[in-house]
């Protein structure tokens, strides 16, 4: 650099300032949105009058993707979503007749009561479940004892 002559330095001074002219205005058209925007509107536009078969596939999926969004939020906070939902049993309704008095004449309003819990099948599989774990906890209590004594023998 020492050695170079003052028109060779006024040379490499335009082309810095070419450059930087340069990477100015790539920043420039990098942050300005809304002509970017524009620009991506007048591409899509024109691929859509070529040929709008990928875009009707994209929108397509995006709906669909959107509505399993919605649906997904909708059934998870519903009750019937929740587990303990599932667990309880539903009250079956049965019918109880009026009882006839004396007279003959209808004592009181007929009225739905539950049906017994012997004759609902989820609370009868709860209850055989709720009674094997009762069993194998005994089972390992009990073995747990065992090995404590025989481990006191030793």
């Amino acid at each position: 650099m020492a050695n170079d002559s003052l028109p060779e330095l006024e040379l490499a001074n335009v082309r810095t300032r070419e450059r930087i002219t340069d990477t100015v205005e790539l920043i420039r058209h990098k942050v300005d949105v809304p002509a970017r925007t524009r620009l991506a509107i007048a591409k899509t536009r024109q691929r859509w009058h070529r040929d709008p078969t990928p875009l009707v596939a994209l929108a397509a999926t995006a709906a669909a993707g959107i509505a399993a969004i919605v649906v997904g939020v909708r059934i998870r906070h519903s009750p019937a979503a929740r587990m303990e939902a599932l667990r309880t049993p539903a009250p079956v309704p049965v019918f109880k007749p009026v009882k006839l008095g004396k007279d003959g004449t209808a004592k009181g309003v007929p009225v739905f009561a539950r049906k017994d819990d012997k004759h609902n099948p989820v609370l009868q599989d709860r209850q055989a479940a709720e009674k094997r774990l009762k069993k194998a906890r005994k089972q390992a209590k009990k073995a747990g004892g065992q090995a404590r004594r025989r481990a006191k023998r030793i």
